[in-house]
């Protein structure tokens, strides 16, 4: 064993949604790496779950964002700063979904070196404010999401001048359906995901294309690209995660199984790799072209949201997580979606947020206007 590895070895990490689909494979992954401890996992409501998890990793503190609960260690508001506190991790895994992991990544990075970030949303929502605050307590981010991390992998490398990033997209479950009958679709035809096995909100987004504008948006922050340099492609076969374009013309791809884990493994083990699962041979066919927007408008007002600043942004997902709710409830149709997002944007909102309250604000008002926007559609 070299000095490295003895490095690597002390590592303590922390899960945040360890009950979550991004943490349960965060918890399969660190089972294979005999170098890092699990000293922390969380959840918001999951008890018997993380109690279970708890067995697996017997060193970790637990705890739990929702009500007390007898046998979990933290509880309440407090309990993920209480958790890290207590075990002062080198890495984060932050596997919490939506808003609310804005405020478990701020609290994260004041006691990591590392956040493996799998909650776009911090950075969507959290814009410039977010990334200086992570950056002043000197910690570093590596994306997990496929895309990200693939465009990471492919950027760290490069030593050319990059023209263009490209983000693949699926297209989602129901991407064949004719546009005119999207209204009709079901959240059972919704959930059956070609590809990938995700939550349900993000398989949502994914027929949507919300989830691809939350990541045109995400993409900005974490690797400075103006939106006219961020270009998304449909790749049905979901091989390919990311591509760049150089500026001789030259367009570099990442290819991988659609697995989960691979970018997970590859955040916490950066910057080097490690061999936990089996890989594959990209073969087979390849197709591109470019998305069509009657058929996913969404898209399109993310790069109109991205120009409009940071309140139109919280808005965007703000409004898209409370009508995806709704949606599968069966109290709206599909296409409602995006128009409760569109309406919601058009109240005007403010530019520039530079601190989490306000921030806070304009998300809690985008969910009070995005609610009665279903109301009215039921």
């Amino acid at each position: 064993m070299d000095k490295g590895d003895d490095v690597i070895q002390s590592k303590k990490i922390v899960v945040l949604g360890a009950t979550g689909t991004i943490g349960k494979m965060a918890l399969d992954v660190l089972k294979k790496l005999k170098n890092f401890k699990v000293v922390g996992i969380s959840a918001h409501k999951n008890v018997k779950l993380l109690l279970k998890k708890k067995i697996e990793f017997p060193d970790a503190f637990t705890a739990l964002t929702g009500d007390r609960v007898e046998g979990v260690d933290f509880c309440g508001e407090d309990a993920i700063e209480a958790l890290m506190e207590k075990t002062l991790p080198d890495q984060v895994i932050v596997g919490i979904a939506g808003f609310a992991g804005l405020k478990y990544a701020l609290t994260s990075a004041k006691y990591s070196k590392r956040l493996c970030l799998a909650n776009k949303e911090s950075i969507v929502a959290g814009g410039n404010f977010f990334l200086k605050n992570v950056r002043d307590s000197n910690c570093e981010i590596i994306p997990v999401d496929s895309e990200h991390n693939a465009i990471f992998q492919l950027i760290e490398v490069e030593k050319s001048p990059i023209n263009s990033i490209f983000l693949t997209a699926s297209g989602g479950a129901v991407r064949d359906v004719p546009v005119e009958r999207l209204k009709d679709v079901t959240p059972e035809m919704v959930l059956k995901h070609p590809i990938w096995n995700m939550g349900a909100r993000i398989t949502v987004d994914s027929a949507t294309m919300f989830n691809k504008g939350l990541e045109v948006m995400e993409a900005h922050f974490l690797f400075g690209f103006p939106s006219d340099k961020i270009i998304v492609v449909l790749h049905p076969q979901g091989k390919v995660h990311g591509m760049i374009k150089l500026n001789d013309g030259t367009v570099k791809m990442l290819a991988s199984k659609a697995d989960m884990r691979l970018p997970i493994a590859y955040a916490i083990h950066y910057p080097k790799r490690i061999k936990a699962f089996e890989g594959f041979m990209p073969f087979g066919e390849f197709t591109f072209e470019m998305p069509d927007l009657s058929r996913y408008p969404a898209l399109r007002l993310a790069y109109e949201c991205l120009k409009e600043g940071d309140g139109a942004r919280i808005v965007y997902n703000a409004a898209d997580e409370i009508a995806v709710e709704a949606f599968l409830k069966k109290e709206i149709h599909f296409t409602h979606i995006y128009k409760i997002v569109e309406r919601v944007l058009k109240n005007g909102w403010p530019k520039i947020l530079d601190d989490y309250e306000s921030i806070e604000a304009v998300d809690v008002a985008a969910r009070r206007l995005a609610k009665e926007m279903v109301r009215r559609c039921c």
